[in-house]
């Protein structure tokens, strides 16, 4: 990616930009919800702060549609709203509505929301919009205590006449919905506004529950709402009634409440049975059955007890009702029950309410406390389950007939996160100023299994491996070729090596697998240069002496074009879609161009034929693009010597019109660095009536070189016409060491360099240097660790499904010796890579002397003696890059020889820190490990003990790849060790409250013997910086001491007591002293600067986030289109990750006006500009020097028409308060960051797309 860079000026900490990277994993909801329209089945998994839409495949796999995560506020309830919906006992005929509403292209189903911001939030997917969604927010009274607030509980109408919405405690609404046709209607314009009118009413106590009930039969027009309300030790249950003829009823129904049994006090669920108007009850060891007319009398049932050797029932966590045929609904109501555990019941309730069957399903094995649904497939032979929880991964789950759950696709969590690493990458540059690719962000989560993992969060286009296979033979594929027949189902895949090649045949479903059709090693026949299909369907291939036509339908039509003998062609590519063949020859008369047609005649045979003689070139080529314009095309070759020959092709005539030639320019770099120009491939897009391309040059060096290829021409009377003018070369992008290889795939272009996969994109609104670059990940389902290391060629191909006419992209490959036939995402996403480690792991670090991550984790052991669990810390060394999960540290294996010693805790033994430690002394360098640990006393559970242990770990001589290690020292503490930092050739340590020093006998630095310093609370972070120690403590935010003549005392504290979490440090440079970030929870982050200054820090500035990072990190690769040189990272416990950056004073300004533009639109933050509330969060910004990089990234995902839109509409109603004097203000502040006079919002366009980009 390149981009409008900031212009050079000494920095100065003024602002802190701060951007969700990656969102929280934790799904709380999974709902099956036809959003888009009523072909498509898509699924919405929504999590804290972010919905996802998914959509069901007929392969049974969900596949990524869309996200949003630009949500105002943390969802805390969810449910799908069915328009023109019918009970499940009534007709499935559908619904007479006037036309033209009655669209099979509208959305038969809304979203329904609730956030923690006081608002409900009513959304559905739309084309007609701005935007993917187009929703509808009301917010809700405030006019209650902060614990009162609404949006506890949401429930909505069986038929969809009304939703709910209650708070915790006192308080409840009845919302009533716009009919069905009205709300079509709204729909069909892309509109939406659902509510026809609504009611609030007060009830006295704890709200436990809420659900509507169903009406008991098709004549009931009731609608019927039940409330579970504790008060006083009294659970109560409250029934409303509204009569739906009579409106006048709304605000005053007819209420009955009946005080429930002392055994159903304190439910776990409470489910609406689709009979009787009757709910189910349960507790964690009770089940019963309520009517509103006889709630004095449940109707009670045993308690299911899922595991045979547990004493107890669990609890039961979630339920649902899956989709039956009309038939089965006419006679029962049929309940999913899931328990905690991942055990699974299916209940059958009769017409009259009662429980007549219960089957037991088996277990999912997974966590499930949040998130459970049954997907409806259409599948008859049983049911799809989708399920997760927030410990642990979820999944979606086949429950077949007779048998048990069986996992299909999993859904990765990698929460929660109790500690994190930041690693460079080992990709190392050519370039000395940028020795590492990109940043490795490793986190240790752990699981309700009692099994964690160290999970790599990596940030790209996921390709997810469907089949691997061997190909024989091939063993080192020079180029592979896809080509998908759709209509006939059908996919051809052409791999070739120097010698030969390999013609395979399969379908998308794999149902028949992959079938070899031809393999050229007999026909003496070289290795293949391109291949591509016709309109016609023939497949046409070019090696260096024959061109092959190959005919799927009629394999006796195929045929062979022989080369004249004395010609060899050194580079081809066929253009399937205008029937056209380019290529180059060497002979002995020198180089020459072909431009040849492919003709089918009527009979089926193929030939070839040329308008046009050879066109002699100057120069060899290596690889041709070519790209059709339409009436003409561009063919573009590359040479040795960096250099790209244009030409112009009349489509119609065959003529070929050569342009100036390009050399590539490339400063900077080693002398002996290769320019030869190894693969070419041109992306375009039409924006503003305007063909925007792009044309990528891979070296043979790793470098990535792009050129805007200019269309703007005029004709002979100097109007605008399109045609090529010339290329314009861009920055370059280096990428590795070795061959680029790089293809176009409709909009984008894919390339590999070495071990990585990149996809490259480009923003059609920009101005030339908005190009992007994401990672492709390779992942496989089943080694969730799994990553290749050699990539030796590749080619996607898009399928469209019949039925849903959705497109599939599928990625053939060939790596580490084996053909990968993966699905490819369209959209970049998290992709993480999971090491599984066989316990809960706590701790983790990173050892630049190991090359390895250190991580410590606790194995539950259970004793003799009954419900009674001890837990062992242990540590291991993890390689960043392996492959396999880590190997329990079994005694008895080390004790035989066969494992290396690690160490361990005793039984109860927590560790608490890590420190990889690197001491000098006379000029030598050792490398030691300090694990601090907390330790209880045998018969004292209260007061516990620390001891301190430093290991000497190395990698083995013989066997690099181990790493042994043995116990060079241990010291106890009278309490447990919280924080340790070195200082020379000592270490501080906190243990307590108190500061210790551990230092061996001849060592340079002297200490006391009883440290004066002490701490208010315990220690969580500690830093040693140029003779200051910060500490972060738990109760008492920052504090900062001084080693002063051997002591530590007291230097300087934040005078607000807050609870700490953890800090970085940067350190100071030419143009800014040093400065520390502190996190604290309730997710603030404040930087402290001035440190050296003895008394009270000062936080400036200060950043409020929705969540509280666990863990700050700094990064290695400095930040795009920014003056800081340091980038970090905030890890949250949820799983979440943000990206911190420093920001000078002019750009602070630059972004504070972009900032102050976003909070008054209503399209970018509908909830504060419609109510006035921009005015408290402008000065908030002024305040806290925060800039909030999650709205700007809103506004990046537009372009830059609309903000010239909002500049000029200043002084109107929207932008009343946005002056022309601000405008003015705006473009000045881009002037001084960027430079630019002219076309300002394109630039600062440019530059924030390039500041917010991912990559990791």
């Amino acid at each position: 990616m390149s981009g409008n860079k900031p212009v050079t000026r000494p920095t100065r900490l003024h602002g802190l930009l701060t951007q969700p990277l990656i969102s929280s994993p934790v799904i709380n909801w999974i709902l099956p919800a036809r959003l888009r329209d009523k072909d498509h089945n898509d699924v919405a998994f929504i999590g804290e702060r972010r919905i996802q839409i998914k959509e069901a495949l007929p392969s049974g796999h969900l596949q990524d549609v869309v996200e949003k995560s630009d949500l105002e506020g943390s969802l805390i309830g969810a449910k799908v709203i069915n328009v023109s919906t019918e009970l499940p006992w009534e007709s499935q005929a559908r619904s007479e509505l006037e036309p033209p509403y009655d669209n099979d292209n509208l959305p038969p189903q809304l979203l329904f929301l609730a956030t923690d911001s006081n608002e409900l939030l009513f959304m559905y997917c739309s084309e007609l919009g701005d935007g993917p969604f187009v929703s509808y927010n009301r917010p809700l009274p405030r006019d209650v205590n902060i614990a009162d607030k609404y949006g506890k509980h949401i429930a909505v109408d069986p038929k969809s006449r009304a939703v709910a919405v209650s708070a915790s405690r006192n308080f409840f609404g009845v919302l009533w919905l716009e009919h069905p046709g009205e709300l079509q209607m709204q729909m069909a314009q892309g509109k939406l506004n659902p509510l026809e009118s609504e009611n609030f009413f007060q009830v006295d106590g704890d709200i436990l529950f809420m659900e509507f009930l169903y009406p008991k039969d098709i004549n009931d027009k009731r609608t019927i709402l039940l409330l579970i309300v504790h008060r006083l030790g009294t659970t109560r249950s409250m029934v409303f009634e509204w009569d739906e003829a009579s409106t006048v009823s709304r605000a005053n129904p007819k209420m009955t409440s009946t005080c429930l049994p002392q055994q159903d006090q304190l439910p776990s669920m409470v489910i609406p049975l689709a009979k009787e108007s009757s709910y189910l009850l349960i507790t964690t060891n009770s089940m019963a059955m309520y009517t509103p007319n006889c709630s004095s009398r449940p109707m009670r049932y045993p308690p299911i007890i899922p595991d045979a050797e547990s004493s107890e029932a669990g609890l039961w966590t979630r339920w649902a009702r899956p989709s039956r045929n009309w038939m089965y609904s006419q006679r029962y109501d049929g309940i999913f029950l899931c328990q905690e555990k991942g055990w699974i019941y299916y209940l059958e309730f009769g017409n009259d309410g009662e429980l007549e069957t219960q089957t037991s399903l088996g277990q999912l094995h997974c966590d499930v406390d949040t998130a459970f649904d049954i997907l409806d497939m259409g599948h008859e032979g049983g049911d799809f389950i989708l399920a997760a929880g927030s410990q642990g991964d979820g999944g979606l789950f086949v429950q077949e007939a007779r048998d048990h759950p069986r996992c299909v696709q999993r859904f990765l969590n990698w929460a929660p996160v109790p500690d994190a690493a930041v690693i460079p990458s080992n990709t190392s540059g050519l370039f000395k100023d940028t020795p590492y690719d990109h940043d490795r962000l490793f986190v240790c989560s752990t699981s309700a299994s009692g099994n964690g993992a160290i999970t790599e969060l990596r940030y790209g286009i996921e390709a997810q491996i469907g089949v691997s296979a061997a190909l024989g033979g091939l063993s080192s594929i020079r180029g592979m070729w896809a080509v998908s027949l759709g209509a006939r189902d059908s996919i051809y895949l052409l791999a070739s090596d120097p010698l030969s090649s390999l013609l395979l045949h399969t379908t998308p479903d794999m149902r028949d697998g992959i079938t070899a059709l031809q393999n050229d090693a007999e026909m003496e026949i070289q290795q293949t240069l391109a291949m591509d299909c016709t309109p016609s369907g023939v497949i046409v291939r070019v090696t260096e002496k024959v061109v092959h036509f190959f005919f799927p339908t009629a394999f006796y039509l195929s045929s062979c074009i022989q080369h004249d003998p004395l010609v060899f062609v050194t580079a081809a590519i066929v253009d399937g879609p205008s029937s056209t063949i380019i290529m180059t020859t060497r002979s002995e008369n020198g180089n020459f161009l072909h431009l040849l047609r492919i003709v089918v005649t009527e009979g089926g045979s193929a030939s070839l034929s040329a308008h046009e003689a050879p066109y002699p070139l100057q120069k060899e080529p290596i690889c041709i693009a070519y790209q059709c314009w339409g009436d003409f095309g561009s063919i573009f070759l590359g040479t040795s010597d960096g250099t790209v020959l244009s030409f112009e092709v009349y489509n119609e005539t065959g003529g070929i019109r050569q342009h100036v030639d390009t050399r590539i320019s490339v400063t900077d770099t080693a002398q002996d660095m290769s320019k030869a120009i190894e693969s070419l491939a041109v992306i375009k897009t039409l924006s503003d009536d305007r063909i925007h391309a792009f044309l990528f040059c891979g070296l043979r060096s790793g470098m990535l070189v792009p050129f805007e290829i200019d269309t703007n021409t005029t004709n002979v009377h100097g109007d605008p016409v399109f045609g090529f003018k010339c290329l314009r070369q861009r920055a370059p992008r280096h990428l590795g060491q070795t061959s680029i290889n790089i293809k176009t795939h409709n909009k984008f272009a894919f390339f590999t360099c070495g071990d990585d996969f990149w996809r490259v994109s480009f923003a059609p609104d920009g101005d030339g240097f908005d190009y992007f670059l994401s990672r492709v990940w390779i992942t496989d389902q089943n080694c969730p660790a799994y990553f290749p290391i050699r990539f030796s060629g590749f080619d996607l191909v898009d399928v469209r499904d019949k039925l849903s006419r959705t497109i599939t992209t599928y990625m053939f490959c060939f790596a580490d010796g084996q053909l990968l036939v993966c699905s490819l995402d369209q959209e970049a996403k998290v992709v993480p890579r999971r090491i599984d480690i066989p316990g809960n792991p706590s701790k983790l670090t990173y050892s630049d002397h190991l090359r390895c991550l250190i991580v410590s984790y606790s194995v539950v052991q259970i004793r003799e003696m009954p419900l009674y669990l001890s837990r062992t810390a242990c540590v291991e060394f993890v390689d960043p890059d392996t492959q396999s999960p880590v190997v329990s540290n079994d005694m008895n294996l080390v004790t035989q020889g066969l494992l290396p010693w690690r160490p361990h805790g005793v039984a109860g033994e927590k560790i608490t820190c890590i420190l990889d430690w690197m001491p000098y002394k006379d000029g030598n360098a050792y490398h030691l490990i300090a694990i601090g640990t907390s330790i209880g006393l045998p018969h004292q559970p209260t007061t516990r003990q620390g001891r301190l242990m430093l290991i000497q770990a190395s990698r083995d001589a013989i066997d690099p790849e181990k790493i042994t290690c043995i116990d060079k020292h241990t010291q106890w503490f009278n309490d447990p060790v919280y924080a340790m930092t070195a200082y020379g050739d000592s270490l501080i340590i906190v243990s307590g409250k108190r500061f210790f020093t551990v230092s061996s006998r001849n060592s340079q630095t002297k200490w006391v013997r009883n440290i004066t310093g002490v701490l208010p609370s315990p220690a969580v972070a500690i830093t040693m910086e140029g003779g200051l120690i910060y500490v972060t403590t738990s109760r008492h935010s920052l504090v900062v001491y001084k080693i002063v003549n051997g002591d530590i005392v007291m230097h300087g504290s934040d005078p607000i007591a807050r609870d700490g979490l953890s800090h970085n440090f940067l350190e100071a440079n030419a143009s800014q002293s040093d400065l520390i970030f502190v996190s604290t929870r309730g997710g603030a982050i404040r930087t402290f600067t001035c440190l050296d200054r003895p008394g009270d820090l000062v936080p400036r500035p200060t950043a409020n986030l929705p969540v509280s990072l666990i863990k700050l990190a700094r990064g290695c690769k400095p930040p795009a289109a920014l003056t800081s040189t340091k980038t970090f990272y905030g890890f949250g416990i949820n799983g979440s990750v943000y990206r911190l950056l420093c920001l000078d004073a002019k750009e602070w300004h630059l972004l504070r006006l972009l900032l102050n533009i976003c909070l008054r639109d209503e399209a970018i933050c509908p909830s504060l500009a419609r109510r006035h509330r921009y005015l408290d969060a402008i000065s908030q910004v002024e305040n806290s020097k925060h800039i909030d990089g999650n709205i700007l990234a809103r506004l990046a995902s537009r372009n830059s028409k609309y903000l010239d839109e909002v500049l000029m509409a200043c002084n109107k109603s929207q932008f009343k308060d946005l002056t022309p004097d601000t405008v003015h203000m705006f473009f000045e502040a881009v002037q001084d960051v960027l430079g630019v006079y002219d076309n300002h919002t394109q630039a600062v366009f440019s530059w924030l797309r390039n500041m917010l980009h991912i990559e990791i």
